[in-house]
């Protein structure tokens, strides 16, 4: 039996999809509260039969905080995928992200260790690995180093890497996750598909900051292969294309008939807007749509390697980040 946790998000519901698409059971630790629609319009977007796919899929309701309900999921589960986590460059949830990031990681993985769980996958993100050093590419080998600009998610996610390093060390086989900018079809409203509801209704301004992408197919197969495969007690940085903010909202904006980016906010530009939007929301129900940590990431240039799973997975493709593009602009047109 598989355990998946996050698989109501743009990357769980993709990795339950590939996992019950090769006959696997999964069982799905979701909150009470939690939309189940994400799935059924994944399957089914992806196959014909896709709604007759969820047969394959055990619902149990649990979340990271609640041990007791993590031990009653684990029983009789050999292999974990952990893909749930809170996203947010919002300060006013940053004791939510050390709380569920962390703390909820170190739940798990405690319980993994108690019921005698064979592998564990954690997906992790390339902002728990700091930022570059004089510009470098980021490779594996690139470890933490304590800096003012690194945001509340990304001490989230070093925490909870932390905690499955821990696990590893006492006796648990892991391995570890670190997908660049994630695209896929999902929530159009929620994390990475942002940027695609924002540019279907045109987007004009650019900063000149650099990040990797790659595709949420890719991060799936890359997941599944790799827990089926002997490596273990390593980390992956998963990564297609290393891209500047401009080029990719350019590609965006014309696969979806809008005109291109043209005018460049400058640091100053958006040092000020954070601003602004900081005081709107202490004067209001305003929730900001900029903050000073998405306003650092905006301009920050960070590149990605990406190669380290060929040696374990020679014949290991990553999609070619114009097709998905082209492909995630189209679903979200529809």
């Amino acid at each position: 039996m598989i355990l998946l946790t996050g698989g109501t998000g743009l990357l769980g519901s993709h990795l339950a999809y590939r996992l019950c698409s090769s006959g696997q059971n999964v069982r799905l630790l979701v909150r009470a509260q939690s939309d189940r629609k994400l799935i059924e319009e994944i399957f089914s977007y992806y196959s014909a039969e896709g709604l007759s796919l969820t047969k394959h899929i055990e619902w149990v309701e649990g979340n990271l905080e609640d041990v007791f309900s993590l031990e009653a999921a684990l029983e009789g589960v050999e292999y974990v995928y952990h893909a749930a986590a809170v996203v947010s460059f919002l300060p006013k949830d940053r004791q939510t992200l050390l709380k569920v990031n962390i703390e909820g990681t170190s739940n798990l993985v405690n319980a993994a260790l108690e019921k005698g769980v064979r592998k564990f996958c954690h997906i992790s993100s390339v902002a728990s690995l700091g930022r570059p050093v004089h510009a470098e590419k980021i490779v594996e080998e690139h470890w933490w180093k304590t800096d003012p600009s690194n945001s509340w998610y990304a001490i989230s996610k070093y925490g909870a890497e932390r905690e499955v390093w821990r696990a590893s060390e006492e006796g648990l086989d892991v391995v570890i996750l670190n997908p660049s900018f994630i695209l896929g079809p999902g929530d159009v409203h929620k994390s990475s598909n942002a940027v695609f509801g924002l540019a279907k209704k045109g987007m004009s301004w650019f900063t000149k900051g650099v990040t990797g992408y790659v595709d949420v197919r890719d991060v799936a197969e890359a997941a599944v292969r790799l827990m089926q495969s002997d490596s273990c007690n390593q980390r992956f940085i998963l990564n297609a294309a290393n891209l500047s903010f401009q080029n990719f909202l350019d590609q965006v904006l014309t696969t979806m008939n809008r005109p291109k980016t043209s005018r460049y906010a400058r640091p100053w530009m958006t040092a000020l807007a954070w601003r602004f939007e900081q005081v709107r929301a202490m004067f209001g129900k305003h929730t900001p749509q900029l903050t000073k940590e998405t306003h650092q990431a905006a301009h920050a240039i960070n590149r990605f390697g990406g190669e380290k799973i060929k040696t374990v997975l020679p014949d290991f493709e990553y999609r070619k980040i114009e097709d998905t593009i082209r492909e995630v602009s189209a679903y979200y047109s529809r």
